[in-house]
């Protein structure tokens, strides 16, 4: 038991201090940096990307997302108080990906400059998160939840509309490539499309 709690401590602390050292690097470079809400066939959630260095047609940052995995099926229940059915979550799952990230604009230069489409490919550690539903607590539920490490990637496609000396906006398709190494709730894998819209200053 003491060695389990000490990998789970271990293992957000990791996860941490990579946020901090890919943040201040990026502060280093004076590159841009942005967040922005993340939708998909397993979940939703929010991320926070740095831009960290910049080529003709290339971009490098990284990216640290939260990602709240829902199941494919809500069971309906009755609220004992309040008489009205509700959906109830039988899952707590969330996943902390935190990946290095690519940018090709294959059309940089070739039409105006405020309508720019890119290629896109993320690869590095995912946190994934697995508390117990059935706690009440939401504090307790989490902070005593089990965690692992896993690795992971993602493709897409996407634009991004650019004002100069303005925010930039931007919208992506893509696809999680989650293996994990056993099963997880009733999930093998989280593999699954994403939407993402983000805002870049």
């Amino acid at each position: 038991m003491l060695n389990e709690m000490k990998s789970r401590y271990a293992g957000k602390k990791l996860v941490f201090i990579i946020i901090v050292i890919s943040m201040g690097y990026g502060q280093i470079s004076g590159a841009k940096r942005g967040a922005g809400l993340n939708i998909g066939d397993r979940g939703g959630g929010i991320f926070y990307h740095q831009n960290i260095k910049s080529y003709n047609v290339f971009k490098l940052g990284a990216t640290i997302r939260w990602f709240d995995i829902r199941p494919p099926e809500e069971i309906p229940s009755r609220n004992i108080y309040t008489g009205q059915i509700e959906n109830k979550n039988t899952i707590s799952l969330a996943i902390f990906p935190l990946f290095g990230t690519i940018n090709f604009y294959p059309f940089e230069g070739k039409i105006a400059n405020n309508f720019s489409p890119f290629i896109s490919a993320q690869l590095g550690p995912v946190l994934v998160v697995d508390a117990d539903a059935d706690v009440k607590s939401f504090s307790e539920r989490w902070f005593n939840a089990d965690s692992k490490f896993t690795y992971g990637g993602n493709v897409g496609i996407g634009v991004e509309f650019r004002q100069p000396g303005k925010f930039h906006y931007s919208v992506e398709f893509s696809y999680d490539l989650i293996p994990l190494s056993s099963p997880i709730a009733i999930y093998n894998n989280l593999n699954g499309t994403v939407l993402s819209f983000s805002i870049h200053r």
